[in-house]
């Protein structure tokens, strides 16, 4: 029996032997809080991609939405499409006010609300990094940016599922997603788990529940199986607020969704805070059993 870990954006630079160090020792934690023991006999593997989309993203050139605000629009059509219509739906999932807007935008600039005025968007990803925590390690437009690349372009979605494909096997596997992981999980589950032996497929922190995201993977499935599908979120997590269900991400079969986590990092998206959860670990420990 394996686990195969599979990363979210913001990894770049760092060592992928440390991170799955990281990830497994949480997990065990999760495993001591749900009572349960950990298998000694157990596989990690951890694909490790960052790098490869950092330098995809920087080559990517996109502008940020201060520069688009400045310069006006048609840099990128497609990006600030995609992020108007992100932050759009983040800013009603998140039910942030108009008010709160409205603190953001810079005295001097045009104060209407709606996606032409660029100020306007720009201040909703403000309003939503307020949601943070002061965390400025990671921001929504970053993290937007990070996912446009993937889902926007195949040439670069296919160079990072080969990195994860490489360690597709035959033998029974586990597959955790996180954040943006979650995305690369589901499109090379898609293709390859009609060959593998996939006991469980959990997603933690996912932003498939993001119309703006999921429209772009083609028609919607579960490729999970027998095994089942397990998405937990915290529903302070920004990025992940929408249940992967019949409104946001209608499957046949469904998938199990839980929002009971209380993720503790101060982003409320950190894989530390989903890995240590009792009934996530449990979840782990059930299917590898």
């Amino acid at each position: 029996m394996r686990i195969l870990m599979i990363h979210g954006r913001s990894q770049g630079g760092k060592i992928a032997n440390e991170l799955k160090a990281t990830w497994t020792k949480t997990l065990q934690e999760g495993f001591s809080a749900c009572n349960a023991t950990w298998p000694q006999t157990v596989q990690v593997d951890f694909p490790y991609y960052a790098d490869l989309l950092d330098d995809f993203a920087a080559r990517a050139g996109l502008p940020s939405t201060g520069d688009v605000a400045a310069k006006g629009p048609g840099q990128n059509v497609k990006y600030e499409q995609f992020m108007q219509s992100a932050l759009d739906e983040l800013q009603a999932n998140a039910e942030i006010s108009d008010a709160e807007v409205q603190a953001q935008v810079p005295d001097g600039v045009p104060q209407q609300k709606g996606p032409q005025n660029w100020w306007w968007v720009q201040a909703i990803a403000r309003a939503i990094d307020n949601r943070l925590e002061g965390v400025t390690s990671v921001t929504i437009e970053t993290f937007l940016k990070d996912v446009f690349v993937y889902v926007s372009a195949p040439a670069v979605a296919k160079a990072v599922n080969a990195i994860v494909e490489k360690e597709i096997t035959t033998e029974p596997t586990i597959v955790i997603g996180h954040s943006l992981g979650s995305v690369v999980a589901y499109n090379v589950l898609v293709k390859h788990a009609p060959n593998m032996a996939l006991k469980k497929f959990i997603t933690v922190g996912s932003p498939l529940g993001l119309r703006v995201i999921s429209s772009k993977l083609g028609l919607l499935s579960n490729p999970a199986g027998a095994g089942g599908w397990y998405n937990a979120y915290d529903d302070r997590d920004v990025v992940a607020l929408n249940p992967l269900d019949d409104e946001y991400f209608p499957t046949t079969p469904g998938i199990e969704n839980s929002r009971h986590v209380r993720n503790s990092t101060s982003n409320r998206h950190g894989i530390i805070g989903y890995l240590n959860d009792a009934a996530v670990a449990k979840q782990v420990a059930d299917a590898l059993c």
